[in-house]
Parts: C-alpha cells; sequence; structure tokens
C-alpha cells in the first residue's frame, strides 16, 4: 500500500501555471479542488492531478470519473477506498462538482477527510469554492485548491505559440499570436479553438502568420460559421448551400471549409453536455461560446439533440477524413451540409443518398 507523504498546508489558492511547473514534484494530496470556468484551463489541471497520482499506471485501471450531476457519494468513497490495481494510487474526479457538493454529502466528506485514504485522491471541479467553511478549511489543511484562471495575460501571446508548436507542430508567428489575444481575448477555450482552425487552415505550410489570422478569423470568416450553423440549426439547406459556395469560391478547399467548422460544433457538444446540469449560461461560458454567438447557441440548443450534435460532429469527422484524400471533392462537401442539416434521416446513408435529401 502505497504511503501518504506528510500533509502540508496549501495555503491560498495555487496558480495553474505555479501548479503545473510542480508537476511531479510533490507527492499527491488527498484532495485537490479546481476552481475556474474555462474548461481547456480545467482539463490541463486535472491532466497534471491525474500524472501526479497515477504517473505512467493504465488510467483504466486506477481513474474512476463522475458527472457532479449524477455522482452518487457512495460510489465515489467506493473509489477512493479501494486499492489501486498496477498503480500507486487510484485518481477519482468529479467535473461540475456543484450539484455534488449540498447538504447531504458535505458532512459525509468533511468526516472523509479526516482520515482520507492514502490510496486515493480526490478531484472537484467547481466554478466557485469557499475557503471558510469546515469542508475548505479541510482543503486548506490536507490537499490544495488551484485557480483555473488567466493570472497573466501578457504571457498568452508566448503560450499560444508553444500550444502551436508542440499540438500541432506549426510556427505560429508572434503578432499573429496576439491578433487572436485581440480578437478573442484571454478565453483559453476559444483561442485553442482558434488555433486548431488555423493549423487545418494553413494546411502543409510550417508558419501561421498575422495575414492567415486575418483571413480566417478577423475578416468575417468566424461570423459566416456562425450563419451556417444557424441555417443547418434551422435545416435551411439551399442556404447553407449558399455559404459553402461563398467559402469554395474564395479558393479554399474540403480541408481548409471542414477545419472551420469543427471547432464550432466542439462547442455546441460541449454546452449540450453541460446544459442540463448547470444552465444555458453558464454551459455556454464554460464551452468558451463567444458572447456575440449565444443568441445563435440558444436557437442550436432548441433544434438539437445530444444525439443530432454527436450526429453531426461525426459527420465532421468523416467529412474531415474525405478531406485530407479528396481535398477538392465538393461532392463531399454538400454532403457534409446535407448530414448536419438532418442528421437523423441520414444516418447511414450513402453520400450520393444524402445529397439528394
Amino acid at each position: 500500500m502505497a504511503k501518504r507523504a506528510a500533509s502540508k498546508k496549501s495555503g491560498p489558492a495555487r496558480r495553474l501555471s505555479d501548479f503545473l511547473q510542480h508537476k511531479g514534484r510533490d507527492e499527491p494530496l488527498p484532495v485537490y479542488v479546481l476552481r475556474g470556468t474555462d474548461p481547456y484551463l480545467l482539463e490541463k489541471a486535472r491532466l497534471a492531478v491525474r500524472q501526479r497520482t497515477i504517473g505512467d499506471a493504465e488510467p483504466g485501471l486506477a481513474v474512476a470519473e463522475f458527472d457532479g450531476q449524477e455522482a452518487v457519494l457512495a460510489d465515489v468513497l467506493d473509489a477512493l477506498r479501494t486499492l489501486p490495481f498496477l498503480a500507486p494510487r487510484r485518481f477519482v474526479s468529479i467535473r461540475d462538482a456543484e450539484p455534488f457538493l449540498n447538504k447531504d454529502t458535505r458532512p459525509v466528506l468533511e468526516k472523509y477527510l479526516d482520515e482520507p485514504s492514502p490510496t486515493g485522491v480526490l478531484c472537484l471541479e467547481l466554478t466557485s469554492w469557499n475557503a471558510s467553511t469546515r469542508l475548505g478549511k479541510l482543503v486548506t489543511a490536507k490537499g490544495l485548491l488551484v485557480a483555473c484562471e488567466t493570472h497573466e495575460p501578457h504571457r498568452i501571446p508566448a503560450w499560444l505559440r508553444r500550444h502551436a508548436r508542440e499540438t500541432f507542430d506549426k510556427d505560429l508567428a508572434f503578432d499573429a499570436a496576439r491578433m487572436l489575444q485581440d480578437y478573442l481575448g484571454n478565453d483559453f477555450a476559444a483561442l485553442t479553438h482558434a488555433v486548431e482552425a488555423l493549423a487545418l487552415y494553413v494546411g502543409e505550410g510550417e508558419r501561421i502568420d498575422a495575414d492567415a489570422v486575418d483571413a480566417l478569423v478577423a475578416r468575417g470568416h468566424h461570423e459566416r460559421v456562425w450563419d451556417l450553423c444557424d441555417a443547418v440549426a434551422e435545416a435551411r439547406v439551399a442556404k447553407a448551400l449558399e455559404l459553402l459556395d461563398v467559402f469554395w469560391t474564395e479558393g479554399m478547399q474540403a480541408p481548409q471549409i471542414v477545419g472551420l467548422l469543427r471547432p464550432t460544433f466542439r462547442q455546441l457538444v460541449r454546452v449540450r453536455a453541460l446544459v442540463d446540469s448547470v444552465g444555458l449560461e453558464s454551459a455556454m461560458s464554460r464551452a468558451g461560446v463567444p458572447r456575440p454567438a449565444w443568441d445563435r447557441v440558444r436557437r442550436a440548443m432548441g433544434r438539437f439533440s445530444a444525439d443530432d450534435l454527436a450526429d453531426a460532429y461525426q459527420a465532421l469527422v468523416d467529412a474531415d477524413l474525405a478531406a485530407k484524400t479528396r481535398p477538392s471533392d465538393r461532392m463531399a462537401m454538400e454532403t457534409l451540409v446535407h448530414r448536419l442539416c438532418h442528421p437523423r434521416e441520414t444516418r447511414g446513408l450513402t453520400a450520393h443518398e444524402a445529397a439528394g435529401l
């Protein structure tokens, strides 16, 4: 059985950047609270805690993940107290944990943290945290509160450049990174979506420059993508094809068009997954939806079920694969539009059958 290192008081919330810099240097603590609204930063923190907890062990044998709306206290405690198999410890994560931390579960968790399992690590993700409660004081005494927020905006361009290089093997020019920040602010989810779209936009090119940002983000493509989402949400195939024509006549090929659409639909999938537990506005904020697009997302949520969005996103994945082998194939893009507008009706149809709807 792994032994717990002597607990150290965590004091005030630790910045995410400081926490990541010390990744792997400390023994894992019994509990971590990740506070923030940016899904990208929360994921970075969660993965860092998981790495610190289980190292290179197989996650399937050492990780238990719960959603705060559905988590059952008994299951969480069982997971924390179960001895790890082929791993030093077990990592137990609860995302969107606010509904889980209620008047019934708090006293039990407080009792648990008085004598936590030496092989279990609990990770709670929340938008806010009150350190003055008894549970909050126990986290301060025996665990760590990590602030998953942007404290140093001036460092974001350098971070974006490193992210582009490490994730997509692209050289993001500094002035291009600054343009992204100027246009999208300090929202890491929106920024990382934009870098992904830009990486697809430049294709085989190694450099993402300011002209690419200007062409893809600042000059209306971002707005046009949401226009296309509007048309898709309302199943207006003719309008969606008309917008597709605009991209096509501007010289874009299929991989670039799919690259524009995938980050936006990923946001819609994320909003749909969160909306029942935290409400629509909080879900849009956490998913990194730009405020000017909130009304459009509201309309999309009224049109698409979770299954519809899953089908639509699968259509984008399929189109991405087709686009890489046939970048000039217009039929593939027209089929994509039909599948996006009619996700249920086109399920299982061939490309020609889908395009004929």
